[in-house]
């Protein structure tokens, strides 16, 4: 038998894992933008389209978690980790953060791609939940590269 996984030991060997990063928004009852960077984001099914991103239960964004909802979903382009780090909470007073709402929801201006979704399930899992959710609009800029996060920095 192995002893108990140690939290240290997991995001070591998860951080050997290359991802993408997204900034997940939503709107709350007054209208006002919510919004995290997660790489935790994963294309689920094509048929139908579904895609799911976790969200930690102490996230401010948590709280904006319902079935039915739409939430935005914008994947960073390269020149863009100023946004991975605003998000996540460190935070530049210097940096004006743009939102596009010319797509129908409130997304991240010029990231690589984009998606539109409605939650469709959330799953509590540890001390995350899983949202899935439906595709409901999406593109992308073929022009731009993506922003990577690998081994606790940015490629």
């Amino acid at each position: 038998m192995m002893g108990e996984i140690k939290v240290e030991d997991l995001k070591k060997a998860a951080s050997g894992f290359a991802t993408g990063v997204t900034i997940i928004t939503s709107k709350d009852d007054v209208n006002i933008v919510h919004g995290m960077t997660a790489s935790s984001f994963v294309s689920v099914s094509f048929s139908p389209p579904l895609v799911s991103f976790s969200v930690d239960r102490k996230a401010k964004i948590f709280d904006q978690l319902e079935e039915g909802k739409e939430f935005g979903i914008s994947i960073l382009s390269k020149n863009q980790k100023y946004l991975s780090n605003y998000f996540a909470g460190y935070t530049d007073k210097n940096e004006k953060i743009v939102f596009d709402e010319s797509k129908g929801f409130p997304l991240i201006k010029s990231p690589l791609a984009w998606y539109i979704v409605k939650t469709t399930k959330i799953i509590p899992a540890g001390d995350h939940h899983m949202v899935l959710c439906r595709i409901e609009k999406l593109g992308r800029d073929s022009q731009k590269e993506p922003l990577l996060y690998f081994s606790g920095k940015y490629l």
